[in-house]
């Protein structure tokens, strides 16, 4: 039976003690309640936010589900999710930002999915998204739907799904080397690894998770050097997995890069390379 399963929430967190007790609750409220969260740690050690974090963990310290783990030193995002990972138990596991929340059918529906699959090569489920302003308003939702070894569809679409609407086969992503670390596009490159490896993806067509687009923090997705260093390395290796593509699909992947690139140097008057990005898009275009 589903509620037999064990299921690891890994929740990595750094300056959002505000938000990461929405995060928690959220997991708490889950009809699927055989389930473990992994709240890491990754504030600086003398920093207020460490502080305010062990804080509001303490009213955690008699929920036997709750491991709180404090890492000795900031080591980013993806650096974070690994020290979750192999802290886990559950043989699957769901990840959650601290400003995102689930709703609370989303565990007990993507388990139902790896539980009932026929494929043994299934490693992500993901879920539908709502993606919320600072203000409660809806931006927009994300309803794509991705099944199978869609390595073309994920690389041409540029990321399939946020870590917050995942939930994955914990063997499979150990077997792949676990996150990426680089300075953005961490969820993208996992999806790639996985894909590349011959496993799957499969989805909940429901909007099961709640995405916040926290300006005044770095969630916003922007186009500073930091971001264009993570993008690059991405096409890099999205461009080793071209052999495995018809010879269409890597035009359509090349205008879809050379698009976004041409956005990023231009906002940062990057001359020249504003211009080698207008030449590829012309090219494949």
């Amino acid at each position: 039976m589903n509620n037999e399963v064990m299921v690891s929430v890994v929740i990595p967190t750094y300056s959002r003690s505000v938000t990461l007790e929405r995060a928690i609750s959220s997991v708490l409220a889950q009809t699927h309640q055989k389930l473990e969260i992994i709240i890491v740690d990754d504030n600086p050690v003398d920093s207020e936010w460490r502080a305010s974090t062990e804080k509001l963990m303490q009213k955690y310290i008699v929920e036997p589900r709750i491991r709180y783990l404090k890492n000795a030193q900031n080591i980013g995002g993806a650096g974070a999710r690994n020290v979750g990972i192999k802290a886990t138990r559950g043989e699957y596991i769901a990840f959650l930002d601290d400003d995102d929340e689930y709703l609370p059918e989303k565990v007990e529906k993507q388990l139902d999915i790896f539980l009932n699959t026929a494929s043994d090569r299934l490693a992500l489920v993901y879920c539908h998204a709502k993606f919320i302003n600072d203000d409660g308003s809806s931006t927009y939702s994300d309803t794509r739907n991705f099944h199978g070894n869609c390595l073309y569809e994920a690389i041409e679409a540029n990321c399939i799904a946020a870590t917050s609407q995942w939930m994955v086969k914990k063997s499979a992503v150990e077997a792949v080397g676990m996150f990426t670390v680089v300075p953005c596009k961490q969820d993208s490159q996992l999806i790639l690894k996985l894909l590349a490896a011959g496993y799957e993806v499969e989805v909940v067509p429901e909007e099961l998770s709640l995405y916040y687009n926290i300006v005044m923090g770095a969630r916003i997705s922007g186009s500073s050097l930091k971001n264009i260093k993570g993008e690059e390395l991405y096409r890099i290796e999205c461009r080793k997995q071209y052999y495995k593509l018809e010879d269409w699909q890597i035009l359509n992947v090349e205008y879809a890069f050379a698009v976004r690139f041409y956005e990023f140097f231009r906002r940062n008057k990057m001359t020249e390379e504003t211009k080698h990005e207008w030449k590829i898009m012309k090219k494949a275009g």
